[in-house]
C-alpha cells in the first residue's frame, strides 16, 4: 500500500504576547526600554512572528514617545574619518592654549566684560579635556564633523571650526572662520558654510548676524582667527597694566 504524501501544515499565526503592548504600559517604560522593545518588534517582524500592520502600528507609537535623536540611524563612521576629527579637535585645543597665552580669554574676563547683555553665558574656549568642542551640526545632520573654539564677548561671537559637511568626501573638509558680522571688515559670500554658521549662534536673533568664511589653510584660519580675538579680547599684557 503507497504511503500519502506527506504535507506539513502551515503555522497559524500567533503573535507573541510581550508584543502587546498597551499605552499604559509604553508610558511605563524609559527611553533606554523603549529602544530595546522597538529592537525586539524589529526582530520579531523580520521573522515574521508579528503582523505587519500590527508592528507598523507599534513602531509608531514607540517612536511617539522617544525624543528624535534616540532613534535617528548612525552611520557607520571610517576609522580614517575618527582619526581625523581627533586630529582636528587636538590642534584646534592647541590653538585654544596658544591664544590664552596672549590674550585674556577667562569665562571670568568675558562676564564682567558682557554685564548687562540679555542671555549672556560665558564659556571656555574648549571643552574640559582642552580639545576643541563638538557642534550641533553634527547632531542635525548638516555635518561629519564640526569641532571648534570659540570666544563670545556680549553680542560678538569669534570662532574657528573644523568642518566636514555631510556625504562629502573626507578631502572637502575646511577649516572655518566663523563669527558675528560686526567682526569681519569684508562681508563674506554666501557659501556651503553659511548655514551651518546660523547652527553656532545662540539665539533666533544673533542667527541672521553669522558669517562663515573657509579657510584654504590651516595657518591662514589661525592667523585670521586671532585676528578676531583681538577685536573680543585684550592682550593679557594691557589686561595686566590696566587691572
Amino acid at each position: 500500500m503507497r504511503k500519502g504524501k506527506f504535507a506539513p501544515t502551515k503555522p497559524v499565526y500567533q503573535a507573541p504576547s510581550q508584543l502587546v503592548w498597551t499605552d499604559e504600559k509604553l508610558a511605563a517604560l524609559d527611553s533606554k526600554q523603549l529602544l530595546n522593545l522597538l529592537a525586539n518588534l524589529h526582530t520579531q517582524r523580520l521573522c515574521g512572528r508579528v503582523a505587519e500592520e500590527t508592528a507598523t502600528e507599534l513602531e509608531q507609537r514607540i517612536r511617539a514617545r522617544l525624543p528624535s535623536r534616540a532613534v535617528a540611524v548612525r552611520r557607520k563612521r571610517a576609522r580614517s574619518e575618527v582619526m581625523l576629527e581627533a586630529r582636528v579637535a587636538e590642534q584646534l585645543g592647541g590653538l585654544a592654549a596658544q591664544l590664552a597665552a596672549r590674550y585674556d580669554l577667562s569665562p571670568e574676563t568675558a562676564a564682567r566684560a558682557s554685564a548687562g547683555t540679555k542671555g549672556f553665558r560665558a564659556q571656555t574656549m574648549t571643552d574640559s579635556k582642552g580639545h576643541a568642542r563638538a557642534g550641533s551640526a553634527v547632531k542635525s545632520g548638516t555635518a561629519a564633523i564640526d569641532r571648534y573654539i570659540a570666544c563670545r564677548v556680549r553680542d560678538s561671537l569669534a570662532s574657528l571650526a573644523y568642518v566636514l559637511l555631510a556625504d562629502h568626501p573626507q578631502e572637502s573638509g575646511r577649516y572655518v572662520l566663523l563669527g558675528t558680522s560686526d567682526l569681519f571688515d569684508v562681508e563674506p559670500p554666501p557659501n556651503e558654510f553659511t548655514a551651518l554658521a546660523e547652527q553656532h549662534a545662540w539665539s533666533a536673533g544673533s542667527r541672521t548676524r553669522m558669517r562663515a568664511a573657509p579657510m584654504a589653510t590651516y595657518a591662514e584660519a589661525a592667523e585670521r582667527f586671532e585676528a578676531l580675538i583681538a577685536r573680543v579680547a585684550e592682550p593679557l599684557g594691557q589686561a595686566v597694566a590696566t587691572a
